[in-house]
């Protein structure tokens, strides 16, 4: 293999277009795309790109992982940092978690079960109020014109 043609290896490897890598690779422009399509029939040339394809993955590999232990770090820092906001510390601490693959629990989509029998006599009429306004609101909300409600 030439210079010529491992510059191109290198190009298209780089722009993943065989003119584009043939011109940089100091073919005439009027004969770059029929240049570059006859060096990816090439073995030699096949072998070559994949080799710095597999090059450019790892690299790019490398600096998602040092990016990563950047955010984390930055993260951790928050985290840690008394003076931050406590809004900053949670998200920072669900950031994380979600980045390790764990789920944050919504807690405003948890319903909570209600022991009746722990709550005291106003408790329970406060409560029963509640759900009994409740029930009003949705049938109201229900019953409103151009609503068929469930079927």
């Amino acid at each position: 293999m030439n210079e010529r043609q491992e510059r191109f290896c290198f190009e298209y490897a780089a722009s993943l277009n065989a003119t584009t890598a043939a011109i940089e690779a100091g073919y005439a422009p009027t004969s770059a795309y029929s240049q570059g399509f006859d060096l990816l029939k090439k073995p030699e040339i096949q072998a070559k790109v994949a080799q710095y394809l597999d090059e450019r993955r790892l690299q790019q590999a490398r600096q998602f992982t040092l990016a990563n232990d950047q955010a984390i770090s930055a993260l951790l820092e928050i985290i840690s940092n008394p003076r931050a906001a406590a809004q900053a510390r949670v998200s920072a601490a669900v950031a994380i978690l979600d980045r390790g693959g764990h789920s944050v629990v919504n807690k405003s989509l948890i319903k909570a079960e209600v022991n009746v029998n722990e709550l005291s006599h106003e408790q329970r009429a406060e409560r029963l109020a509640y759900l009994l306004e409740l029930a009003r609101s949705r049938r109201i909300a229900s019953d409103t014109p151009g609503d068929t409600g469930p079927d």
